[in-house]
């Protein structure tokens, strides 16, 4: 069989819609939302909340909405780490925080976190730490950050069921313009890991695939020669 002329396919970095009404919400992840949601109510009289779970999970959606919401501002690990506190405090800006448990065990960023909380504590400012683990798992230098962070709400957000899974999975192909029906939607969650990052590495391959063949509907062959390659 002759296979059709193949276009080079673009590592193109698509950006997906992040407002709440993106975002699915199930069991695994009903409470980070529901925290989200309750700002500022939820979080009192703590200034902090902590979502973790895996990578791909969809934390970052999550800190959007709530950037959003709080009128924020997000700072990745390396900001962080490169910022002066006092005028990160002197901003009077609510924040999200990325990659927390890398800061954790670092006594000088430490220092920094705890300097952060008890001023936004005084002045009603806000922060949401991002993590892959929890604060109870996470090993302090400093104690008092660690009972503050510990005593602090937190949300975790879990691996996720079969329903939640096809419907971010449509989700994410919707986002890049590429029609599926919900028997290949079957055909997909039957084959694949059930994990976040096995979504994320299985629909960005079957992505790939469908801008190299040119094709704009997933079809049962996209999807098998997707998978095929993938192992």
């Amino acid at each position: 069989m002759t296979l059709p002329l193949r276009q080079l396919p673009l590592d193109l970095k698509f950006a997906p819609a992040m407002g709440r009404d993106d975002f699915m919400v199930g069991a695994c992840n009903q409470y980070a939302v529901h925290m989200v949601e309750h700002w500022p109510a939820e979080w009192s009289p703590y200034p902090a909340l902590t979502i973790y779970g895996p990578k791909g999970s969809g934390k970052s959606h999550l800190a959007a909405v709530w950037q959003n919401l709080s009128k924020g501002r997000i700072l990745t690990l390396e900001e962080f780490i490169a910022c002066d506190i006092e005028n990160l405090i002197e901003s009077k800006e609510n924040l999200v925080l990325e990659g927390v448990e890398f800061l954790i065990g670092d006594r000088v960023q430490e220092e920094k976190l705890f300097h952060l909380y008890n001023a936004f504590q005084q002045n009603g400012i806000y922060f949401l730490a991002l993590s892959t683990i929890s604060p109870e798992k996470m090993v302090f230098e400093i104690r008092d950050l660690e009972s503050r962070l510990r005593a602090a709400q937190s949300a975790e957000i879990k691996p996720p069921d079969d329903d939640l899974l096809t419907k971010v999975m449509a989700k994410r192909f919707f986002d890049q313009n590429l029609r599926i029906d919900q028997e290949s939607l079957d055909y997909i969650l039957w084959r694949m890991e059930r994990s976040w990052s096995g979504l994320d590495h299985l629909v960005e391959k079957i992505c790939l695939t469908a801008t190299a063949l040119q094709k704009g509907e997933l079809t049962k062959p996209l999807l098998r020669a997707a998978m095929i390659d993938m192992e």
